[in-house]
């Protein structure tokens, strides 16, 4: 993703923000864990940590705040999940 120019918004800000996010990983990870075949890819039994951090990704990777960044480290970020 190309950063916004002065007067667009970013697709984050456009799909919702954190809000929309959210809610869509949220709704992702409902149907993990009760999936028979991606369940077990996740090892913990609690998916919390994987959800925020699933959501924090697509937040930064679709323009919003850099906060997996700053908690994960940016190296090659798209690249690794283009």
């Amino acid at each position: 993703m190309s950063e916004p120019t002065a007067g667009e918004i970013s697709p984050y800000e456009a799909l919702g923000g954190q809000e929309f996010f959210t809610e869509l990983v949220a709704n992702f990870y409902r149907r993990v864990a009760v999936d028979p075949i991606l369940r077990p890819m996740y090892p913990d039994a609690d998916l919390t940590e994987a959800e925020r951090r699933l959501c924090l990704f697509l937040e930064q990777y679709w323009g919003g705040p850099k906060t997996y960044s700053d908690e994960r480290g940016h190296p090659r970020l798209r690249l690794r999940h283009a």
